[in-house]
């Protein structure tokens, strides 16, 4: 099983679902429609806010959520499996809206978080349809994968999963979703190829946002590893780029299928 890009999030967020924003209504990745969503409407925190309680200490306020948020094929999102994601990606917001001064845009999070929850029960129906399994060896293997990607023991990674809402069957249970999602990605468009040319432009891009960090810090760039040093590194980064795509792309083609009702 080729080991998953997406396994990190595990560790940055409560549920492995905010991967790649794979149900947006735009082909981007997470980390770019969640920095998008806060630069959207700059200057309108108070507007959002009313109506909707004010959020406190941290947190958004999350009274005006429905028990049942959404309905996918007739299974039942409920207002339990909303929340963790979308504190936890408020709160990853809200710091990003410290240093940039843009206030955090909570409608349009709900209705992105939301979207996130709605195309993973879309892929993940799929990948029950298709007999898609995952072994508790494979599970294992992922948890491994994400508590080294975290600097931190199984143990370690368990409890702090703890802290932010996730027990242990939890963790195993998000895992194996997202394995399987993988897997359903890998059987409908095969293995993804990279080119020589395609590596070269990761390459430069590596190098360009290496400049980049160094002039904004007032710094002295560091030098990037010869190509060939990086070549694995960046093999995978563009397979994991197009898996990605990919995995928009089809849930945006399951949720034009699917029954889907959104109840925010």
């Amino acid at each position: 099983m080729q080991k998953s890009k997406w396994l990190l999030g595990l560790a940055l967020s409560v549920s492995v679902v905010s991967f790649a924003a794979c149900g947006s209504a735009e082909d981007k990745p997470a980390d770019e429609q969640t920095s998008a969503a806060a630069e959207q409407k700059q200057g309108q925190d108070q507007a959002q806010g009313q109506g909707q309680g004010k959020s406190q200490e941290g947190k958004p306020n999350t009274d005006g959520i429905p028990k049942v948020v959404a309905e996918v094929n007739g299974k039942k999102i409920t207002k339990d499996d909303f929340v963790p994601l979308y504190e936890t990606q408020y709160q990853q917001m809200q710091m990003q809206s410290q240093q940039s001064g843009q206030q955090v845009d909570e409608k349009q999070l709900k209705t992105q978080t939301a979207e996130n929850l709605v195309s993973t029960e879309l892929l993940s129906q799929e990948a029950e349809k298709r007999d898609i399994t995952i072994s508790d060896k494979d599970i294992d293997k992922a948890l491994g994968e994400s508590a080294k990607s975290s600097q931190m023991s199984k143990k370690d990674f368990l409890a702090a999963m703890k802290k932010q809402g996730m027990d242990e069957k939890k963790v195993h249970s998000e895992l194996k979703t997202q394995l399987s999602i993988e897997d359903l990605i890998k059987d409908e468009y095969g293995e993804f190829k990279v080119s020589g040319e395609e590596i070269g432009q990761a390459y430069q891009q590596a190098k360009t946002q290496q400049e980049q960090m160094a002039q904004q810090g007032g710094q002295q760039a560091q030098e990037v590893p010869p190509l060939e040093k990086m070549r694995p590194q960046l093999e995978e980064q563009v397979k994991s780029q197009k898996s990605t795509e990919a995995t928009q792309k089809y849930a945006k083609k399951l949720r034009k299928q699917g029954d889907v009702t959104i109840n925010l």
